[in-house]
């Protein structure tokens, strides 16, 4: 067989696939098919976050989209600049969390954060409200956050949300986009050592996602959520469903495989909760965690004790009772919720908050905050 005809069909397949691909990317996906925007991650004061003053438009699935605004420090937010100097008169909140607080699921006052707010002033409490949120961060790289952004803020009450994700990344180094740029701690020895995050640099993946043909094909298809899928199945979801636990290996958006070594999560969810303590009472803030539920109880009606991501949640309420923090489940917030309207708090394609999951969540969250810390 000669090479050079084989040479030549390579060649004419390449400059096909290439034509094809410059038409989808300039043509199909610019001016035709709605495509997210892509806002790019930085590292400032070796905090990953988003690129400063920008804003982008997001669209899911099934069509819809929400639109993020990216202020002057690199945070999704209704207001454009954070001041450290305080606002007369003005009680300041701080929020600090991961995607959920980051929020890009939802038009940027749909965010519980902004509902926190909306909520106090509505109820004659001048307030503002401050969110520090970027996703994938576990419960160690809050800490991070809190005494290398936040604390310059002098925030007056200071909020923690926790998802179930952030418990085990909080010691395990996961292969990702940036899970080297968040704070973990190193459980190995007689102490615990804090393991200080490396600046954020771009990676493969930053350059595909400065695509518009990989963003729809990834996004707004649907492929990230079947990839996730098969991550699961190659965990053998389906070849041990018969060593599946009763409500199956995932629960709460999470492998519960992934949470059997509790002491190691007791150990750095006790170190975490402690040393925010410590910088509550010398900073003098009030402190509140609040965690979402396992949300298969709440649709269910079924224990919460019956599911093992449950754990986590117990293990947040016998440490915050043993540091005497403030703790709000949002278990029995949902569940009255879901049982009077019958609708999810996420989306379908997405474990995130959707508007209702936001709105039921800021407004549990604005009534314990009055209730606890401004009457």
């Amino acid at each position: 067989m000669k090479l050079k005809p084989i040479l030549e069909k390579c060649a004419l397949l390449a400059g096909s696939l290439l034509f094809c691909f410059m038409i989808f990317e300039f043509i199909v996906f610019k001016y035709i098919l709605n495509t997210s925007d892509n806002i790019p991650n930085v590292s400032i004061n070796n905090i990953v976050r988003f690129e400063p003053n920008t804003k982008a438009r997001l669209y899911e699935p099934d069509g819809t989209s929400q639109t993020i605004e990216i202020n002057a420090q690199g945070w999704n937010s209704t207001k454009k600049s954070y001041k450290e100097e305080k606002t007369p008169d003005t009680t300041r909140i701080a929020v600090i969390g991961d995607s959920y607080v980051q929020a890009s699921a939802v038009n940027v006052p749909e965010a519980f954060a902004e509902v926190i707010e909306q909520e106090l002033n509505k109820a004659g409490h001048k307030t503002e409200v401050y969110r520090f949120g970027i996703d994938g961060a576990p419960l160690t790289h809050y800490l991070y956050m809190l005494r290398n952004e936040v604390l310059k803020y002098k925030p007056e009450i200071v909020v923690v949300q926790l998802i179930h994700n952030d418990f085990d990344e909080s010691y395990r180094f996961l292969y990702g986009r940036y899970s080297s740029s968040f704070m973990k701690v190193n459980l190995e020895g007689d102490t615990i050592k804090e393991v200080n995050p490396t600046p954020y640099k771009p990676g493969w993946v930053d350059t595909f996602k400065e695509y518009r043909t990989f963003r729809y094909i990834y996004y707004q298809t649907g492929l990230s959520v079947y990839i996730r899928r098969l991550i699961n199945l190659t965990k053998g979801e389906e070849e041990e469903a018969t060593k599946a636990p009763k409500h199956g290996f995932v629960q709460s958006a999470i492998d519960v495989r992934n949470i059997t070594e509790l002491e190691k999560i007791k150990q750095a969810t006790n170190y975490t909760l402690s040393e925010i303590k410590k910088l509550s009472e010398k900073h003098k803030f009030k402190l509140l965690i609040t965690m979402d539920p396992v949300r298969e109880a709440v649709y269910t009606g079924n224990p919460a004790e019956e599911y093992e991501a449950n754990q986590l949640n117990l293990i947040t309420k016998n440490a915050t009772d043993k540091f005497n923090i403030s703790f709000l489940d949002l278990k029995n917030t949902m569940t009255k919720h879901y049982k009077k309207n019958k609708k999810k708090f996420e989306f379908p394609w997405d474990w995130h908050w959707n508007k209702l999951g936001n709105e039921v969540a800021g407004k549990a969250i604005a009534k314990d905050i009055e209730l606890q810390f401004l009457k």
